[in-house]
């Protein structure tokens, strides 16, 4: 009876890493999202730029030397950008962590 439930826990792990696995290694959609940029605060390797879109939502831009590169480049406040990368959600705001400025 130990056998068979081990077999049965085995299986199941089994059968759970790999739905994990492929779900980890789905094609994620990139996050686009163009605004005015209303303050830049500077950090250790780039800056967080908050902006506005057209409809007056606010969203923050992680833009960091590390992840951008040669793409690099420091926004200025007014400049309307659009902006696209990976997303994160803090403090009831959505943070773009950039990957491409247009």
């Amino acid at each position: 009876m130990k056998m068979k439930s081990k077999h049965l826990v085995m299986t199941f792990l089994g059968s759970l890493s790999g739905v994990i696995m492929m779900d980890s290694c789905a094609a994620t959609k990139e996050y686009s999202a163009t605004g005015t940029v209303q303050s830049v605060e500077f950090g250790k390797d780039g800056y967080t730029a908050s902006l506005k879109d057209k409809e007056n939502n606010e969203f923050d831009a992680l833009i960091s030397v590390v992840r951008m590169q040669k793409d690099y480049r420091v926004l200025k406040v007014g400049d309307n950008v659009e902006l696209s990368g990976d997303t994160i959600h803090l403090d009831n705001k959505i943070r773009v962590l950039v990957q491409k400025i247009k």
